[in-house]
């Protein structure tokens, strides 16, 4: 049994640390290029992997020229791809990253067309614990119903708001969103976490990028906020997968729910030093 599957997207990377943004039609020198496996499950899967819990990415894939780097690269962490689909005719999606090299933001273009797949046969393996990206949204309910009934952990990435957000977290025991889903929920942070804590019932945060996560208490019954600790960052790219990744990480060997937001504020900020959203995952031990 794998202790977590990552169910969802799973992209390309091609990153280029440059000093500020470049005007129309100028040319300017990077200081270094990464190219790199992307998408928030595969990230995320990535991050489990690396610190050592048996994990498997589900997701669908395209057949071109990237396919067998994307697969390398989920070896290359300790990722089963035994549920990677490719599908045939279709273009992986690929992200063009500038890194400001300045601040560590970053820009980006990218191709995807929300690669559909939920037709291939898929193997869906037993798991303690099944991570959801909200990208493959039929699926991931069909799944997460199937995980409860059998006493999985279900968590929900819930970066922004997707169609089918509410049916599947549902059925999610761990919901951490972006203060981007907030904002389109037309709710401030707090407001955000005091209805869906009183909604849904599951532990829930919501990151804020610098400004660190807020989450709801289950002892003190309030919101609290956790401080992002500063880091001198050069490229903030997969920044949030792989704090989804660490907090599964350290929730999986048994840390509480603060200690593990806790763990994975410190990863994501590591990672922010080097380039690369998996390149740059900083060595640490649980």
């Amino acid at each position: 049994m794998l202790d977590c599957l990552c169910v969802g997207l799973s992209t390309m990377d091609v990153i280029a640390s440059v000093d500020g943004w470049p005007r129309e039609d100028e040319k300017r020198r990077a200081r270094a290029v990464v190219v790199d496996g992307g998408g928030p499950a595969g990230t995320a899967a990535c991050v489990l992997g690396k610190y050592g819990l048996k994990t498997g990415i589900l997701s669908f894939i395209g057949q071109d020229e990237w396919t067998p780097f994307i697969r390398e690269g989920f070896r290359r962490h300790d990722v089963s791809t035994k549920s990677l689909r490719v599908v045939p005719g279709a273009s992986n999606a690929v992200s063009m990253v500038l890194a400001n090299a300045r601040n560590g933001s970053r820009t980006i273009v990218w191709n995807a067309r929300g690669l559909r797949g939920e037709s291939l046969p898929v193997r869906a393996p037993r798991a303690r614990c099944l991570h959801f990206d909200g990208h493959l949204m039929e699926l991931s309910i069909r799944l997460a119903r199937e995980g409860l009934r059998r006493g999985a952990l279900t968590s929900f990435d819930c970066g922004s708001l997707k169609p089918g957000w509410e049916a599947l977290a549902a059925l999610t025991r761990v919901f951490i969103a972006s203060s981007r889903f907030t904002r389109q929920l037309g709710l401030s942070v707090p407001a955000a976490l005091l209805a869906l804590r009183e909604r849904f019932g599951f532990s829930v945060a919501v990151t804020e990028g610098a400004r660190g996560v807020s989450f709801f208490d289950e002892k003190s019954r309030r919101v609290r906020r956790l401080p992002q600790r500063r880091f001198a960052s050069v490229d903030t790219t997969g920044c949030g997968d792989v704090f989804h990744g660490a907090f599964l990480a350290a929730a999986l060997r048994g840390r509480a729910f603060e200690e593990s937001l806790r763990f994975a504020q410190e990863v994501a900020g590591e990672k922010s030093l080097r380039l690369g959203g998996r390149k740059g995952l900083p060595e640490r031990r649980l």
